[in-house]
């Protein structure tokens, strides 16, 4: 009777981070290997920081950039 019960549950989709799915930036990879690639930007300006990396420092920088 379970299995008969389980056969009819819905089965939940299975989360795959992006960063494990190499297959889709391999593209990405050639061109920044063989020096092809452009990513169009925009120049907001500049702004010291005292740490290298971090989301709450990026978020930081660009709050004074737009003031």
């Amino acid at each position: 009777m379970n299995k008969l019960r389980q056969s009819f549950r819905r089965k939940k989709d299975v989360y795959v981070p992006e960063a494990s799915r190499p297959h889709q930036w391999q593209t990405d990879e050639e061109g920044v290997r063989t020096g092809k690639c452009s990513f169009p930007v925009k120049y907001l300006g500049h702004v010291e920081v005292d740490e290298s990396r971090g989301m709450h420092i990026c978020e930081d920088a660009v709050k004074r950039l737009k003031a």
